[in-house]
């Protein structure tokens, strides 16, 4: 409308002069934007010099050439190095106060610090905007003499006092402050007519001082206009003078008042009120005569019904939700109509979950609030690498980083994954990660020596070959020079930190010879920083990073002005200018929009009023006008979510005044309900048959089905046949965790391979020093990971406590031993219904004694099985093993007679060093052949097709987690009633 008028020869002056002489003042950037895109709709797209669009808040210094020179005007202190100056006298403060709880915070936690140096900044642009007197915040806070306000008033004397005289010795000045000052000046260029041509401010609702002083001349100026958006003219006096700051009037009474003028001396711009402007201002007329609502609506249903056409109300069932039915309605808009359709939000995270749902159909939303930089490019590449200096370099943060696309190394695509890919197998899923980047190196060297001893290890590390062990230990040197200079705890300028990381990011992520807008976005950032480094406190990288953060974070990205955009997503205050044919106000939800009112963590209510500052409630009174202003396009949807954050929500406090006003007048809220959008959506998710999974029972051909089985996985087959379907037939094998704590295969691998060690070589010493042999073994297996903190403090211990006790307890157990064999391969062949059969196993140890008589014995460092699961068969793993020797099946053993199976807990934990055998109550023999024939009733069940694999057997079983758990979709089939 603004727009129309300005080209239409609006009643101001002579407007005989061309637009490039015309001056529009809008609130922000975005409404620039958006009135900008508006004068080229209304030409015709024709060529056109628009005039002079500027956002009051970022008045520049060439509309106040004439005005500066006198007024010696000091440049502004960047937003972020402002930030930085409060951090840094934070900081400063905290060292002077170590006495002080909040002091202690501060040099404790760089987050902290820099929290709060973000929450006292608030708070002086809440002064500086306002034009709040400072000085009687002092006063405010002796009225309560509580030694915390006390200490609280030691902090704020620093922001306070020490502030501006810093700022005035570097000759600068706040942003805010600065502000306000340029506004004044305009005000003065204007009311000295050093102004071209017209003057037009529109769309401000003019909350602070300054504002409303500039607005104050432009209505005296004989070329001057003040656009008041969405004045209600009709409101009776009683009721206007009822306002109060929630209200949508309050900021238009406030401002008229200090104009000098009344509503009467308003005229109206373009068409008059309409019954939709009259609808949404009688449904928030203020709270102390809505009870008029019984006279004012009485015989006015038709009214009603004409200013709710075209209006839609939708509930979602939450956030998600409703992101895809506004996607949905705009899809249907695309379909039916070529006029313009726009969502009208506050709320950033829904119109990004729109977006991303709208890409489903590749719709194009012209959105110009723009993408964080933070998000993009580089950018996000920095983010990746602070994270993974801030974990000290673990195995999932250096994984992402590796993994990003930009991070190459300055190689090849190709190569670059290649190496990443065995790095990863080799030492972030191979082996537990440990603390930095030092010993990667070494301890993938150390691991390559280990995986030939190491049966757990998993194939695809098995199947590295000599040049991809080289290209995972060439990439973790890569790594170890290029990031361990940043992990040092140095305090540094935040030039050198910006330094070092460049350098960092170049070595990972090589640039090209064109700079993109967003790797150039990203440069002028860490520039910015970098120059404004003096007002930052010198710090750790750890408490530097937060600041970097926050500067990239703050950078938007905007997309070039697309001058065919059919769908747009809008702020409040630029919505204010546009006129759209579908208008979609979202997230009408309360604590969304509005949001609950903050005083802020520094001063209540009381204090607020007593040093000048405006209440919380003035912004619910801003978001309720540009509800109300958007409301009164030609075509309106409403929506809300039913929860948000997770927490159960309800509809704006305005939608319920609708709806009040709705039901007084006898209309139905419910029939304004467009419900086929949310069925609609409901219906994108789901399939057109739903069928719940049921508990797999895979039955293949028995000519796949294994028939060699180690002792291990018989009871694998007798536990959960699934694992055997999984492994066995499609041969898959789960990779290990990524990074983590030592685990227990590793550790068992450790410790077994110590036992080994020793058991091989203990003839060779003398019975005394069989103690310091174990403990040398045990310190040449755990070497390479004692730069673990878990493995040199808790395992390593551990191991040592078990050595001592072990070395006793063996003493005691082989007095008759005539000698010990280690890791001894067993092997029987059998038939099983006409199948040729085999059964395998690695014996840990098995002692011979004087007559052929053997022991054999199985280390655990976990949990041993009872006596009575092995008895059961449900643990038959030595019992098997000693009917393979029964059978003469391990190779260099002619003895067939079992003296004892035994377990021997070698876990160094509270128990000790545990022996549980099987001899002392049980014919060893007869459990062994029990043993050996169950399994033959069970691979004999495993050879007709009508046996299937299914997962768990065991009820006891059923919330242990597999393997496989994924792949049998086991936790859907257990909650769709299958459960075990």
């Amino acid at each position: 409308m603004l727009a129309r008028a300005v080209l239409q020869g609006f009643p101001l002056g002579d407007t005989s002069l061309p637009l490039s002489h015309w001056t529009i003042l809008v609130p922000n950037r975005r409404s620039a934007r958006a009135l900008e895109q508006l004068f080229l709709d209304e030409s015709g797209k024709q060529a056109l010099i628009l005039p002079r669009i500027k956002p009051i808040g970022d008045i520049d210094e060439d509309m106040l050439a004439d005005s500066l020179p006198e007024e010696g005007m000091l440049d502004a202190l960047g937003k972020t190095d402002h930030l930085h100056a409060i951090l840094n006298l934070v900081e400063a403060w905290a060292r002077k106060n170590p006495d002080l709880d909040l002091a202690n915070d501060v040099i404790a936690s760089g987050a902290q610090a820099f929290a709060l140096a973000q929450s006292l900044q608030d708070l002086i642009n809440q002064f500086e905007t306002e034009d709040a007197d400072i000085e009687k915040i002092n006063a405010v806070y002796e009225l309560d003499l509580a030694g915390h306000r006390q200490n609280i008033l030691t902090l704020l004397a620093v922001i306070f006092d020490d502030l501006p005289e810093l700022l005035l010795k570097n000759e600068v000045m706040g942003a805010a402050a600065r502000r306000n000052k340029m506004i004044r000046l305009e005000a003065a260029r204007i009311a000295k007519r050093l102004h071209k041509g017209p003057v037009i401010a529109a769309g401000s609702t003019a909350t602070n001082p300054a504002t409303r002083d500039l607005l104050k001349v432009i209505a005296q100026d004989a070329m001057g206009a003040v656009i008041l958006p969405g004045l209600d003219l009709t409101l009776e006096e009683e009721g206007w003078k009822a306002l109060t700051p929630e209200h949508p009037q309050y900021a238009m009474a406030v401002l008229l008042q200090y104009l000098g003028a009344k509503r009467s001396d308003v005229q109206s711009l373009g068409e008059t009120q309409g019954p939709r402007s009259w609808l949404v201002n009688e449904a928030l007329r203020p709270a102390a005569v809505a009870d008029r609502w019984v006279s004012t609506l009485a015989n006015r249903a038709d009214d009603v019904r004409a200013g709710l056409q075209r209006v839609e109300l939708v509930e979602a069932a939450d956030r998600q939700q409703e992101a895809e039915i506004i996607a949905l309605r705009f899809r249907q808009h695309m379909a039916e109509s070529k006029g313009k359709a726009a969502l009208i939000t506050p709320d950033r995270d829904l119109a990004t979950r729109v977006k991303a749902v709208a890409r489903r159909w590749n719709m194009e939303i012209d959105d110009s609030a723009g993408e964080p930089l933070i998000h993009k490019g580089r950018a996000a590449l920095l983010v990746l690498l602070l994270r993974a200096i801030e974990s000290n370099f673990t195995a999932p943060t250096l994984f992402a980083l590796l993994h990003h696309r930009d991070c190459h190394f300055g190689r090849s695509p190709s190569e670059h994954i290649q190496g990443v890919r065995h790095l990863e197998l080799a030492a972030f899923r191979g082996m537990p990660q440990s603390e930095g980047l030092g010993q990667l190196a070494a301890r993938l060297m150390a691991r390559q020596a280990q995986i030939p001893r190491d049966h757990f290890a998993h194939p695809l590390v098995k199947a590295m070959t000599a040049e991809h062990w080289s290209a995972a230990i060439t990439l973790a040197l890569t790594l170890h020079s290029t990031l361990t200079p940043l992990a040092d705890k140095l305090q540094h300028s935040l030039h050198e930190h910006v330094q070092h990381l460049l350098a960092a990011l170049d070595a990972l992520s090589p640039p090209g010879d064109v700079i993109s807008p967003q790797e150039q976005a990203f440069l002028d950032v860490m520039t910015s920083l970098q120059e404004g480094s003096k007002w930052h406190p010198v710090d750790s990288l750890s408490r530097a990073q937060h600041s970097i953060l926050r500067a990239l974070a703050r950078e938007t990205l905007r997309p070039p002005l697309r001058e065919d955009a059919q769908l747009a997503i809008y702020g409040l205050a630029e919505a204010r200018l546009v006129d759209v044919d579908l208008a979609i106000l979202g997230g009408l939800a309360e604590a969304a929009w509005p949001e609950h009112p903050d005083s802020g963590p520094w001063l209540n209510r009381p204090m607020r009023e007593s040093v000048g500052l405006q209440q919380p409630e003035r912004d619910i009174g801003l978001t309720a006008h540009d509800f109300a202003q958007a409301f009164g396009h030609s075509h309106v949807m409403l929506t809300w979510p039913k929860r948000l954050g997770g927490a159960p929500a309800i509809a704006s406090r305005w939608v319920q005044r609708l709806q009040a006003v709705m039901r007084t007048v006898g209309i139905d809220p419910e029939d304004m309900f467009a419900r086929h959008l949310p069925q609609l959506a409901a219906t994108m998710e789901q399939p057109a048959l739903f069928k719940p999974v049921r508990r797999p029972q895979v039955r293949t051909p028995v000519d796949v089905r294994p028939t060699t089985f180690s002792v291990t996985r018989v009871e694998k087959l007798l536990r959960d046949s699934y694992w055997i379907f999984a492994r066995n037939i499609l041969k898959l094998q789960p990779l290990d965790a990524m990074g983590g704590d030592i685990d227990a295969a590793l550790r068992g691998t450790l410790v077994h391979e110590a036992l080994q060690g020793w058991t091989r070589d203990i003839a060779n010493v003398p019975h005394g020093e069989r103690l310091q042999l174990l403990l040398s073994k045990g310190q040449e297996v755990f070497r390479p990971f004692f730069d673990m903190p878990e493995v040199a403090r808790f395992w390593w211990p551990r191991f040592q406590r078990m050595a001592t006790e072990f070395i006793a307890q063996n003493d005691a157990l082989t007095k008759d031993t005539l000698s010990i064999l280690t890791e001894t391969s067993g092997r029987h062949e059998f038939e099983v219904g006409g199948v040729q059969h085999q059964l395998t196993a690695r014996a840990d140890r098995i002692d011979i004694s004087h007559g052929s008589r053997l022991r054999i014995i199985d280390y655990k460092t976990g949990a041993l099985p009872s006596l009575k699961q092995v008895t059961s068969g449900f643990a038959p793993q030595l019992t098997l093993e000693a009917a393979l020797a029964q059978r003469k099946g391990f190779a260099g053993l002619n003895a067939s007679v079992v003296e004892d199976v035994m377990y021997i807990a070698v876990g160094g934990g509270k128990a000790g060093v545990e022996l549980r055998g099987l001899a002392k109550d049980h014919d060893v023999s007869a459990e062994a052949e029990k043993a050996f024939a169950g399994m033959l009733r069970l691979l004999a069940a495993f050879q007709l097709p009508s046996t299937v694999y299914i997962p768990v057997h065991n009820p006891a079983m059923a919330d242990d987690a597999t393997d496989y758990d994924h792949l049998s979709r086991r936790r859907e089939w257990q909650q769709a009633g299958q459960a075990i």
